[in-house]
């Protein structure tokens, strides 16, 4: 017969089963944490060691501490600041634009066989046409500005969402929605509570995928142009040889694309709870 100490007994064991995996978790964040500051400090001090040295010419890859304090003076200035926010306009106007686009494609691929059939060997074929090497054609096309750029992010990121979002989309698990089917629920009820689900980590992946190409796209533009934004910057500093100005500049670049991409990444993990606690345990 089960009495209240062998309850209390049971929801002890409970608590504990559930705590240890939280503290396993919290334990390997700060290992984890500590070997990326390990890797940093080893990076930039092996950096610094080369270069003073001279093993590594700093003309050519200039020095940590030369640098460090040009970023810094460049951000509390506010010159790269201004830069940088021109660069960021560009970058998230064309990932939004890539963003919608390639949802909206991806869904009309995985939705309706005869739009896939015609649409996706097109998409498959300009997809595989370099994009950077046309970079100087949007600037032909639609001039000198901000417009080139965002043309030019549209047309890298917008394949990565779309594939990705068809990719999710076909990969619902088949007897989930046959037993949906049998209990009579309709096609947006199937697809909102099934369809949807199952897809989102792989539309997430391809947004922060579009992202990383977004900000490769607004530099690459922006260098090419040679008149605005950071990318102008970097192109400026590296054709008069200033490579410590270059590298202050890519330092500020790292640092907001890092940002950027840990806010989508939070944005990620608030919205698919449910799957961190449906794969609690499988992991060690």
């Amino acid at each position: 017969m089960t009495t209240v100490a062998d309850v209390g007994a049971l929801a002890d064991d409970v608590a504990v089963s559930v705590a240890r995996p939280r503290r396993r978790s919290k334990r390997r964040n700060v290992g984890a944490r500590l070997l990326q500051l390990a890797v940093i400090v080893g990076l930039f001090g092996s950096w610094q060691l080369l270069a003073s040295t001279k093993v590594l010419d700093p003309a050519f890859v200039s020095e940590p501490s030369q640098f460090f304090p040009a970023f810094w003076h460049g951000v509390t200035t506010g010159d790269l600041l201004s830069l940088m926010g021109t660069t960021l306009y560009a970058t998230f106007v064309g990932f939004a634009a890539a963003s919608v686009l390639g949802l909206v494609a991806g869904y009309l691929l995985a939705e309706f066989k005869l739009i896939d059939l015609v649409a996706r060997p097109f998409m498959t074929g300009f997809n595989s046409v370099p994009r950077i090497a046309l970079a100087p054609l949007f600037v032909l096309w639609f001039g000198l500005g901000a417009l080139s750029v965002i043309i030019l992010i549209v047309s890298l990121s917008f394949f990565i969402v779309a594939f990705s979002t068809y990719a999710g989309l076909q990969s619902c698990n088949r007897d989930h929605l046959l037993l949906a089917r049998t209990l009579g629920a309709g096609r947006f009820v199937r697809f909102r509570k099934f369809v949807l689900p199952s897809a989102a980590p792989s539309i997430f992946a391809g947004l922060q995928l579009a992202l990383t190409y977004a900000f490769l796209g607004a530099v690459v533009g922006e260098m090419l142009q040679g008149s605005q934004g950071l990318g102008g910057y970097l192109a400026l500093q590296m054709g008069t040889f200033e490579t410590t100005n270059f590298f202050g500049g890519l330092v500020l670049l790292v640092i907001v694309a890092l940002l950027v991409a840990g806010a989508v990444r939070a944005v990620e993990t608030r919205m698919l709870r449910w799957r961190a606690y449906e794969l609690r345990g499988t992991r060690r």
